[in-house]
């Protein structure tokens, strides 16, 4: 599965187990680009992906969290957490 494709399909699934709907993100994007988005057609700047979590009340980095599980095949972010400590550690120890 293709980035922007994962991330999409996860803001959407956020966004409604939020009870959000596009029209709570106005101040942030468009309608028709909460749209490209969740269909996977477009990839939104990092500056983007804050305001989309705070509208949520989340951190960004657990909407990437999620993200880079859907992208992987799981809904398990907690793996990717693993992941990611192992890269820290390993990253650590060189510098």
């Amino acid at each position: 599965m293709e980035l922007a494709e994962a991330f999409g399909l996860t803001f959407r699934h956020l966004r409604i187990q939020l009870g959000l709907n596009q029209a709570a993100f106005h101040t942030i994007a468009a309608a028709s680009t909460l749209s490209r988005i969740e269909r996977g057609h477009q990839l939104p700047a990092l500056s983007m992906i804050e305001g989309l979590a705070k509208i949520m009340e989340i951190e960004p980095i657990t909407l990437l969290v999620l993200t880079a599980a859907m992208k992987d095949g799981s809904l398990e972010g907690s793996m990717v957490i693993e992941r990611v400590e192992n890269e820290l550690r390993r990253l650590n120890r060189l510098g």
